[in-house]
């Protein structure tokens, strides 16, 4: 049997057609229209998953289940996507399942984003034989997911695991959400981003100026690490002030949870070992309370598929 896995973005829906062992057999995509209405969408998912059949030459009825990892609250049992902050249209819950199910009767599971790639790294990546098995993606914001006894944590009301709003600074920087000190400020991509910027005003004679060809507004996660690489002394500041807020995040989860192994993915998780896991292993279990089994900490290994490959398996840990 085969599993279909969709990846809900704001620019492109993925989907990709799964064998049980993890594997994408193959994958189509289509992008977002900027006025497409929550009807539209359901059916645009309905075409993609079909199409995807016959790209790959499978009859409808091979397909075991349709996975869908979407970028917002979802309530799998009831069939809905609750609430979204980055598709076209705004309605709330969007009976989806309902909605799949007027074009195809195959059985339709929902999840978050994150959730979906801590699935694909539990199932078939990094996480493989971890439980429990925690990821942490690093973006715009900070996302975060786990499986724990072979099941997806979601808590109560299916919103649990939202990591990123973990406040690690009382009274710190405001963020988006609307409070303040939360992790996602201090240890997301965008965070890191601002830092350098900041770190640049500071000192005008940095390497890092050169990088950016004097425009700070092309500072990308991994323009502090090149910096970095090349002795320059603030992009050395800029990491270390980085990887003292990733780290508290890091070290509050291990503290409470107490997980297998922590999967670190985005963009910034690419930066070289050295720069990057290396100290911030280092500060991450120097600051943890047990001091003698430590958490792996690895780089998620299915890098954009996890979240194809989470969403096509969900059926297996929901």
């Amino acid at each position: 049997m085969y599993y279909i896995g969709i990846d809900v973005g704001g620019t492109n829906l993925v989907a990709g057609l799964v064998e049980e062992s993890g594997h994408i057999i193959n994958k189509v995509s289509t992008p977002v229209v900027k006025d497409m209405t929550a009807r539209q969408f359901g059916a645009e998912l309905v075409r993609l998953s079909q199409r995807l059949c016959e790209v790959g030459g499978i009859g409808f009825d091979r397909i075991e289940a349709v996975g869908i990892g979407l970028p917002g609250v979802v309530d799998n049992k009831a069939g809905l996507f609750v609430q979204n902050p980055n598709m076209p249209f705004r309605d709330k819950n969007v009976p989806l399942r309902a909605m799949f199910h007027e074009e195809w009767d195959v059985p339709v599971f929902l999840g978050n984003d994150a959730n979906c790639a801590a699935v694909g790294e539990y199932w078939a990546g990094a996480a493989k034989g971890c439980d429990p098995a925690v990821m942490v993606t690093l973006g715009t914001g900070i996302g975060g997911g786990m499986v724990c006894g072979g099941k997806l944590f979601t808590g109560f009301a299916n919103s649990g695991m939202e990591i990123g709003h973990m406040i690690i600074q009382p009274n710190g920087i405001l963020c988006g959400c609307g409070g303040r000190g939360c992790w996602e400020r201090y240890g997301s991509a965008t965070a890191l981003i601002q830092l350098t910027q900041l770190e640049m005003e500071r000192d005008r004679e940095s390497k890092l100026w050169e990088l950016v060809e004097g425009d700070p507004s092309k500072v990308q996660g991994r323009t502090p690490f090149q910096a970095a690489r090349l002795g320059d002394a603030a992009a050395k500041r800029v990491l270390r002030n980085y990887l003292d807020g990733l780290s508290i995040g890091m070290i509050n989860l291990i503290n409470i949870l107490q997980p297998e192994i922590i999967c670190l993915g985005g963009g910034v998780s690419n930066a070289e070992d050295d720069l990057l896991l290396a100290p911030l292993r280092e500060m991450v279990w120097r600051g943890c309370f047990d001091k003698t089994n430590h958490t792996r900490i690895e780089k998620a290994s299915l890098g954009n598929d996890a979240g194809v490959v989470g969403a096509a398996l969900l059926c297996n840990l929901v």
